[in-house]
This record gives C-alpha cells, structure tokens and sequence, in this order.
C-alpha cells in the first residue's frame, strides 16, 4: 500500500514538474480562432497571429468557427482538450466574453482577447472575476469612426451619408456614431444614416437610394471593407455625385479604390492587435504576467488614416510583410518587460513610424519615404 502511495505521489510530481517545465520552455502550444476562413480580414489576423508565434518561438493550433458562435465555444472546448497552453481568442459579441472566460478559467487555461473592444462592464467582470485572463489588445470602434470624420472634415467636406451594418451590430453602431461627431465637430452635416445588411446587392440598393435623395453631398463613409467596395460600383453608376468616398476596414476590393483613385482613403491598419495580445500571453506564460495597476492590461491599439497614394507601400509592409519585425516583437517578451513597453509602442505606433522602421531595416529608401509623405496630404 505503502508502495502505491508512494508511486502515485512521485506520478503527480513528474506530470507538475512536465506542466511548470513546459511554460518555461519554447514549447508552448497556444491556440486561436479564426471566426471565419476566407474572409480577407480575418485571415489577415490569422497571418499575424502565426508570424508572432514563430517570431516568440512558440507552436499554434488555428481553429475555424466557420461564421458561428457556437462553434467558437465548441472550438475553445475543443482547443483546451488537445491541452493547449493558452488561447488568443476573438470574440464578436460582448456576451461571449464571459463564457470564453468560464471555460478557461475552469480549466486552468491562460486567455486574452483581441480586435474588438467589449463594454467597460465587461472588462471589469474579467478583471475582477477571472485569474486567467490575461488582457485584451484591441481598437475602440467610436475612434475607429472619429478617425476618418476628423480626416474628412479636414479637408473641408460639408454633407455626408453613412452606409453601415444593421443597428444590431455593435461595433458598426459605434462606428458610425464616432464618424458623425467627429464630422459635425468639424463643420460637416450628416445628411442620412443608411442601416442594414452589408452583402452587395443590399448596399447598393441602400446607396442608390440615398444617392438618389441627397445627390448634394461631398462625403460618403461606408463602416466597413465589403460595403465600401459596393460603393465604388454604386458610385460609377450615379455621376451627377461629386463625393469623396472614405471606407474603414483595408479590404482587397478597399485597396484597388484606393489605388484606382475612387477610394478618397481608408483607415484600419489595425491587425497589429493580435500581435500585442499574443505577447501579453507569452509572458504571462513563461511567468511575466502583465499588469496596468491592478488588472490585465487594456491596450487601445490605434487606427490609422491609409491616403490613396500610398496604398503600394501599405500593400508591402502590413499585407505581404509584417508591419512589425520579428526582433521587434521579440521586445515585447522576457522577464523586465512591463505594460511601459506596449504603452510607448502603441503610442508611436501609425504609418509613418512604422515606414520609418523599414528604412532603418534596409527595405526601404528614403527617397521613396519622403516623396510618398509629401504626395500623403
């Protein structure tokens, strides 16, 4: 009996001793949800996520949630039984949250979340309620939308029209309402607010409408990639309209208006949030735990204005390449590395510091920086 006991206790010390020895090495293995393969912007977080994980040296297991919330909880539990380390995880609406967060939290599994930022309710329920969350790297869509109101007023556009998603859609809603504030403060009027689905034939039958009541104005903004691309097709059909069209989201069909001229500018440029939140978990795994005060850190990542003219360089450096460096983000992780380092990294972080960068790193002149800066206003 003696024996057994004795057997059982140096079993239970050896799989501790596996666990602790496998989150102090490189071999973690860390999981993450892919919402829905094929769509471009998706995707593109994916690509992000797997260039951090082989830049910090550690495995990753992609799941696909094939456009469902069900299956993105089916796809964690899934995830935690082929004993992950941790998971980066991307929520769409506010009430999953929590329920990510209970599951992990009752298996012990480390989690962070990116792209979408929840309620402040919400982020407080985590902090408060759940020791394995490890913070959220993420945009405020209401900045999101201020970004490009501020943009278009600045260049002194007067009446504008909203194409966006239904008013169920959260972050559209928020969106658009950070466009209209930003617009007005700056002088312009919001004309007419167009809600509804985003697939092309209901667009372009939104904007043909609105186009049709309000052929006057100056200023289009479209809340998200595939709509905007249905407007530069409605656009062509309508040209008694003089109007500059601004698009959020970096789409395919967003860059080549963009490249062809009909996309006056766009703003995203934010996949980066995987990135930081990725390395908000690696170090809380190899036992730097991040913290901004009290809590897991909240980092805002920003969002940025992409000019027409320097689509090829965006094209280059955030889609073919990483905007980020493996060595830079190598920076992120280690044993004195604190919430500062993200904090001053987001703060510095838009087009042209990180143009900047690549001119130090030999993969850009220059010469080709400066003229692209100047033709950017």
């Amino acid at each position: 009996m003696m024996k057994k006991i004795l057997l059982v206790v140096c079993m239970a010390a050896l799989a501790l001793s596996a666990c602790q020895g496998k989150k102090d090495s490189d071999k973690l293995t860390i999981g993450f949800n892919n919402y829905s393969k094929g769509i471009y912007s998706l995707d593109i977080l994916e690509k992000g996520f797997l260039a951090t994980c082989e830049a910090l040296g550690v495995e990753s297991m992609v799941v696909n949630d094939e456009g469902k919330v069900e299956n993105s909880s089916v796809n964690v539990d899934n995830m935690i039984s082929a004993g992950v380390d941790g998971i980066v995880f991307f929520g769409i609406y506010d009430t999953m949250f929590p329920v990510i967060a209970q599951k992990c939290n009752e298996a012990g599994v480390p989690f962070v979340f990116f792209d979408h930022m929840p309620a402040d309710d919400v982020l407080t329920d985590l902090a408060e309620n759940f020791e394995e969350y490890k913070g959220i790297a993420a945009t405020v869509d209401n900045d999101t939308g201020k970004n490009l109101g501020s943009y278009a007023a600045g260049k002194g556009l007067k009446k504008a029209l909203i194409i966006t998603a239904p008013r169920s859609d959260t972050s559209h809603v928020a969106r658009t309402a950070g466009f209209t504030d930003a617009f007005q403060a700056g002088g312009g009027q919001v004309l007419m607010v167009s809600y509804g689905e985003v697939d092309l034939p209901s667009v372009m039958t939104r904007a043909n409408d609105a186009l049709t009541a309000h052929p006057d104005v100056d200023c289009i903004y479209v809340t998200n990639g595939d709509a905007g691309a249905a407007l530069v097709e409605t656009l062509d059909k309508h040209p008694e309209v003089n109007a500059e069209l601004y698009v959020t989201d970096l789409d395919p069909g967003v860059l080549s208006g963009l490249a062809s001229g009909k996309v006056a500018a766009a703003n995203g440029a934010h996949w980066v949030n995987v990135d930081f939140a990725t390395a908000l978990l690696v170090n809380a795994l190899r036992g730097n735990e991040i913290f901004d005060g009290d809590r897991p850190p909240r980092l805002v990542v920003p969002v940025m204005v992409l000019p027409a003219n320097m689509v090829d360089m965006y094209q280059r450096f955030w889609i073919d390449q990483q905007p980020f460096s493996a060595d830079e983000m190598r920076s992120w992780v280690g044993p004195d590395v604190t919430v500062d380092v993200f904090k001053n990294e987001l703060a510095n972080y838009n087009i042209t510091s990180r143009l900047e960068a690549k001119v130090r790193a030999g993969l850009l002149t220059q010469a080709d920086l400066d003229a692209a800066l100047a033709n950017s206003n």
